[in-house]
Formats: C-alpha cells, structure tokens, sequence
C-alpha cells in the first residue's frame, strides 16, 4: 500500500501542474489516486471521462472493475460502480433540439478538445461552419469539460487535506516506532521481526472468506504483541524476587504488575501517571477482549479491525514506556 506521504507527493504534483497540463493529465492523475487510496465512486467516475465512445461492453466492463477497491460489488445498484455511472449519465445527458430525444454524449476529453480544436481551426480558414450546431455543441461539451475540471481539482485539493492531516500523524507515530524498533533490534531483534509478520497475518486473515475459522492467525498475531510488551518490561524492569511495596509479585509472569510498578517510580506527576494508567488499561481490555476472541474461532470480518487496532497499541504503549524510562534515567543522571 503507498504511504501517505507518497501519496500527497502525487496530489501536490496534480494541484501544482493543474492550470499547465491539459484537462485529460490532471484526470488521469486524478484516477490513479483514487485508485491508490481505494475511493471507487471517483476512480471510475473520472476514468468515464476519459473513455473514448464505443468500443466492446465487456472490455469496458473488465476496466472499470481494475479500478474497484472491492470487484465484488460490481453490478449492486447502490454500490460505487454504479453511483459513478449514474453521475455520469447525468452530467452528460443532453435534449436533441430538432426531435426532443433526450441522448447522452459519449465522447472522451481527449476527443472533445481534438474537436473543439478542429473547429477553431476550420473557423480560422474561412470555411463555412454550422453556426447553429456549433453554439448548442461547444455549449454542452464546454459544460462537460467545466464540470469534470472543478470535479478533478475539489477531490485534489480534498486529498491533500486528508493527506497532509495523515502524513503528521504518521510522523508523529514514526517517533514511536523508531524507539521501539531500536529497543527491540538492540534487545531481542527476533521479536521485530515476528511484529513485522504482525500485520502479515493480520491481512492474511483478513483476505480469508468470512465463512472459515482465522483463530490460529489472529492468535498468532496477538501473541507476538503479548511477547513484544513484556520484552519491553523486561528491559524497564526485570523480574524481581521480592514483591513490591504494596504487596505485588513481580516475578517473570507478572509483567503487567512489573508495567504498573516501573510507571509508579518513573513518573512524579500524578496527572501523567493517571493517563498513562488509562492508556495501559485500555490496552489491555482490547487485548483481553481480542484474545478471548480468538480462543471462539471468530471471524476475520468480526476481528480484524479490533486485533489490529491491539497491535498498533502496543507500538504506542510502548514507545511510552521507552520514553518514560528515558526520562528516568536522565533524572538518575543529574541527581
């Protein structure tokens, strides 16, 4: 999948060229983007325009459905394919003057410009011009062409919004991974790896039909974030013989009681700690709730969303973990 920086690279190049480049290039531009991020509705409706007029049904058919995020709802009258078509047909429907027959103009842009070209250039020879045609016919292309440029550019300048908002979050939350990724390289680098086929099993799972049973995949996957999170506790705070003030085992197993007392020390203010006790507790109900989940041969289409959601939290819990034991030993530094 691109990243959204990829992504925003090629809608800023579309806006920035948008005013220089022929209508037909900011179109296509346009389609491949929609066909990147999966929107369907907008990858088809503007690859119509782009369809010279005629040629074989079935083959236009088959073009149409390479650009579908999801082939399967080919044909449903309320899925995007068709809301596109739909569009389509309106915005170039058209009432024959001479006969009252309403039509539809199939031309592509790339064929309307060739025309409309054309028709200059026999104006400017001299030679005669149905003027009468000419007017109603530059009249509904020029609306066809308006149309589809103030289309092309708001979905654009919509995607560099989305875009830009999504890129810094996704730096935001590269921070957090570089520091786990670096813990984990220095300290059990075989664990990085196995997070890495986190999200591999998880799109497995999710590409399996909703009728088989995907526990072993989704329980593969939240295994490999239970054992990510105690390497990081491990390397906070190894196990302990002795238990702590309050009476807690922190012995090997008990890395969530060894979670909760390494947040204790490490933090002074006890609004920090509170939040980062509810971060840590969300996590782990998702993880519960994930884990039970899987113990009942859910499916992918039940699970997925919620056992990846489990495994970006554990990046995130632990990044905050890294940071606060950062900040503890810089203050064992100074004292």
């Amino acid at each position: 999948m691109a990243s959204s920086d990829y992504i925003l690279q090629l809608v800023r190049q579309a806006l920035d060229d948008f005013d220089d480049k022929p209508l037909d290039v900011s179109v296509r531009r346009a389609v491949r983007i929609a066909n990147l991020i999966g929107d369907t509705k907008h990858a088809i409706r503007l690859s119509l325009e782009l369809r010279p007029a005629g040629g074989d049904r079935q083959s236009n058919g088959e073009a149409s459905r390479m650009l579908m995020a999801d082939p399967s709802t080919w044909g449903s009258a309320t899925g995007p394919a068709e809301q596109a078509f739909t569009q389509y047909m309106t915005d170039r429907k058209f009432t024959k003057a001479d006969t009252g027959e309403e039509l539809v103009e199939p031309h592509s842009l790339t064929e309307i410009e060739f025309w409309d070209q054309e028709l200059r250039e026999i104006k400017e020879s001299g030679d005669r011009v149905d003027y009468k045609f000419d007017l109603a016919s530059r009249e509904l292309t020029g609306r066809i062409v308006a149309r589809t440029r103030h289309l092309t550019f708001a979905l654009l300048c919509s995607w560099e919004r989305r875009f830009g908002y999504t890129s810094i979050n996704e730096s935001i939350f590269g921070g957090y991974r570089a520091k786990v990724d670096k813990l984990l390289a220095d300290g059990v680098p075989e664990l990085l790896q196995q997070f890495n086929a986190v999200y591999r099993r998880l799109q497995e799972a999710a590409e399996i039909s909703p009728d088989r049973d995907v526990a072993e995949e989704l329980s593969q996957a939240i295994t490999t974030c239970r054992r990510i999170l105690k390497a990081v506790v491990d390397h906070v705070l190894p196990p302990q013989d002795q238990p702590s003030a309050t009476g807690h085992l922190l012995d090997d197993a008990r890395h969530r009681n060894r979670l909760f007392e390494f947040t204790k020390q490490a933090i002074e203010s006890k609004s920090n700690n509170k939040l980062t006790d509810v971060m840590i507790t969300g996590f782990y109900e998702r993880f519960v709730a994930v884990d039970t989940m899987t113990n009942k041969a859910v499916h992918a289409a039940m699970a997925f969303e919620t056992a990846n959601l489990c495994a970006l939290n554990t990046y995130i819990i632990c990044g905050e973990i890294i940071s606060l034991y950062a900040l503890q030993s810089d203050a064992s530094d100074v004292g």
